[in-house]
This record gives structure tokens, sequence and C-alpha cells, in this order.
């Protein structure tokens, strides 16, 4: 009676943890004592935990949807402010019109902040601003502009703060690595299945087919898939291959 082995390292991390689950369900379902692994299983279990939190850290991305929601917004009302300067270059108002030039130029020195990488955008349209509400002020009163300015740094504010609230709580998330939490409860993983075949050997295996069985059937259906991943690189790399003369 054997345990078929799997190649772990060719699983993504989504279906290396959700093997390790059903193994831990199937282990939890036939009970520890039974199957005579309660010491390794409960440093399973531990491992299993820390993977658990390392798994976690890579769903929860960074970018949250928040913060790209904040960041679209000061987009739009950067845009809004840059369109209704350009209107007013066409008023009728020779005044407005002369404003509106000079602030085009302050625009046009900044560029399309709204293309800029985040962190660029947010310094970008501070100092923006404080052009805006500094020397060219006058402009800005006489062509009604004060609440575009207002808004978009309320919207620089916003973003700013999602940011820093990110910042602080993947500061004070676990320092785990998904490579070595797997590496860890693979060992693990490895000493079971060892025990296990050599109680059945010592014991008879009457206690440990139906465990060796049922895991042979998860092992067969990942390395299912690890197969059908493998094949479909392959396929890629023939069509990509030069035409024989």
């Amino acid at each position: 009676m054997k345990i078929s082995k799997i190649k772990f390292i060719l699983l993504r991390n989504e279906e290396w943890f959700q093997f390790m689950t059903e193994f831990k369900d199937l282990a939890e379902k036939l009970t520890p004592e039974t199957l005579g692994i309660s010491g390794l299983f409960t440093q399973f279990l531990t491992a299993y935990a820390d993977a658990d939190v390392a798994a976690d850290i890579i769903r929860k991305s960074p970018e949250t949807a928040q913060m790209q929601e904040a960041d679209r917004k000061r987009d739009v009302t950067f845009r809004g402010l840059a369109d209704a300067v350009s209107a007013f270059g066409h008023h009728f108002n020779a005044g407005k019109r002369q404003a509106a030039e000079e602030l085009t130029i302050v625009l046009d020195h900044f560029g399309n902040l709204a293309q800029k990488p985040s962190n660029e955008e947010t310094a970008g349209i501070y100092n923006l601003l404080q052009e805006l509400n500094g020397k060219y002020a006058p402009q800005m009163q006489l062509l009604a502009l004060g609440d575009w300015a207002q808004e978009l740094e309320q919207n620089n504010i916003d973003y700013e703060t999602l940011v820093k609230q990110r910042n602080t709580e993947l500061a004070e998330r676990p320092k785990l690595r998904m490579t070595d939490v797997r590496r860890q409860t693979q060992d693990i993983y490895s000493k079971i299945t060892e025990r296990i075949e050599a109680l059945a050997v010592v014991n008879g295996e009457d206690a440990y087919v139906p465990f060796v069985d049922e895991l042979n059937v998860f092992v067969k259906r990942y390395n299912s898939i690890i197969n059908q991943r493998q094949g479909r690189r392959e396929a890629a790399a023939e069509r990509q291959l030069p035409n024989e003369s």
C-alpha cells in the first residue's frame, strides 16, 4: 500500500492550499488518533495555520478597491479642472481668455497627472494646487474655479489617507513568506504519509486503507491539473517554434 506522490512545486499557491485543506479535512474525518499521527498532525495544523495567513496576505492585494476608486475620482476631477480651463480659453471675454491661457501654461508644466504613477500623481497634484492657490489665485478667482481646486485637494487627501491606512495594515501583518510555509507544511505532510505507510506494514493495512485510498484520489486529481497545464504550455511552445524549411 503506497501513497501516490505529488509534485507540490508545480501547484499554484491557491491549488496547493486547497490540497492541504482537503488533506487536513480527511485526517480529521478519520481522526489522527486512529491513524497514529496525533503528534505530527498537531505540527501540521500549526504550519497549516501559518500557510492560511500567508495565503491571505497574497489574496489581499495592496491596491484595494477603495484606493482604486479614490484614485479614479481624483483623475476625473483633475481632467474636469483641465477641461474647464480649456473651455475658458474660448471665452468671449478677453480677460478670462488671458487668465485661461496663463493657467494652461501651469497645467502644461505639470503634464497629465492622471497618467502618472500614484505616488508621483499625489505629489504633482499637491504642487499644482500650491501654484493655483498661490501665484495664480487671481486667475482662479476670475474664472470661478476655486471649487474645482477644493475638490481636487480633498480627493488627493482622501487617496493619501487610504495609502497610509494600507501601509499600516501591511506593517502589522505577520511576516510570513508563502515559500517558507509551503516548505514547512510539505515536510510535515511527508512525515505523516511516511509514518502511515510504515504503520500499515507493522499493524496491517486495514485501518489505513480508507485514508490512503481517498488521499490517492486527491493526488490523482491535482496531478491531472498539473499535467493539463504542462500540456497546454508544451502545445503553446510548439506553436511558437519557427517553421522548418
